[in-house]
């Protein structure tokens, strides 16, 4: 019976689906669990479901299992915090589509030549830094692929699915985003850009100058509130199309992300969102420290859950007023 309520919770997990009170059940089975092959069995049998064109041997398996879990084996379970398990169920599905994944573009010479990051959104959507302080929202199962330390004279990534790029001015260096053999370059500014494999590519500005290339041929030149969408082999010049760039980007508008967040910046900032007052009876829970990611139709009391949980506190509600408890800050400490 445990384990089919397990899979059931796994399961959830991985569509995010998983509604508040189902999350904290699952991080605390699996924090208080032994039955590591069965977790392992579980995540197998997720990858096989959302990507039954790969097929995934047991030597594969093991292989990326470990590489996600590394020594969790040989250590008590007790002390590998919930939170690791959270990272555990996505980064499996994540390791596994990069051994996998075959039909991404490939990257362009210059990414090629160096080490790269490449990070997958899995099935929410991710918030990424690039290295000179730019970022990107990506959309559920998207990717985006950079170097560790962009060159001095561009910044290049490569993108499969849909982010929404926030790029930081720098007047030396262009940023570039390749999306197959379609070029998007900017120096600052903000846009969208959808490019889903066999699909047309639709890039959107809402801030700012972006030209579109293909294959060194200049398409098009777009202002906040232009798109332009690129189909079929023979590109020409385009005239870009006049949109409310907000709609094409409203897929990632009011998404939470807390990156090495304490949890009194957590609570202002829900505090302003929901109009409730958020206090702590101990000064030191505040700054308790934690990652994480909720999307706009997730309410207060799921997210509340979530980050009280992350460092063993609890809370209280009232009339227009919620109280956290808890000074130990338990994922810190891990």
């Amino acid at each position: 019976m445990e384990n089919e309520r397990l899979q059931y919770l796994v399961k959830k997990y991985a569509s995010n689906g998983i509604t508040g009170n189902e999350e904290a059940e699952l991080m605390e089975f699996i924090h208080f669990g032994k039955d590591l092959e069965y977790l392992r069995e579980l995540m197998v049998q997720i990858w096989d479901d959302k990507q039954p064109q790969f097929e995934m041997d047991e030597a594969n398996a093991d292989q990326i299992f470990e590489k996600v879990v590394g020594g969790a084996r040989s250590a008590s379970i007790r002390r590998f915090s919930w939170i690791g398990w959270a990272a555990v169920l996505l980064l499996f599905c994540s390791a596994a589509v990069f051994f996998f994944y075959e039909k991404e573009p490939k990257a362009p010479q210059s990414l090629q030549q160096v080490a790269t990051i490449k990070i997958f959104s899995g099935t929410a959507h991710k918030k990424v830094k690039f290295p000179d302080g730019s970022s990107v929202i990506l959309n559920d199962h998207s990717s985006i692929t950079y170097t560790r330390d962009f060159s001095e004279k561009s910044r290049e990534v490569v993108l499969t699915g849909e982010g929404y790029f926030d790029i930081k001015h720098d007047a030396k260096r262009t940023f570039i985003v390749h999306s197959g053999k379609v070029k998007t370059t900017v120096l600052g500014t903000a846009f969208n850009v959808k490019a889903l494999v066999g699909k047309p590519v639709v890039v959107t500005v809402t801030r700012g100058k972006v030209s579109v290339e293909d294959e060194g041929k200049l398409l098009a030149v777009l202002i906040p509130n232009q798109q332009v969408t690129l189909s079929g082999a023979d590109r020409k010049k385009i005239e870009p199309l006049k949109v409310k760039a907000e709609e094409s980007i409203a897929w990632q508008k009011n998404d939470l992300f807390f990156e090495d967040a304490t949890m009194e910046e957590a609570a202002d900032l829900l505090s302003q969102r929901f109009n409730i007052k958020i206090s702590f009876n101990n000064n030191a829970g505040k700054n308790c420290r934690f990652t994480a990611t909720f999307l706009k139709a997730q309410d207060l009391e799921e997210i509340i859950k979530v980050i009280t949980a992350f460092n063993g506190a609890t809370y209280t509600t009232k009339p227009g007023q919620i109280i956290i408890s808890g000074n130990n800050c338990e994922n810190n400490q891990q």
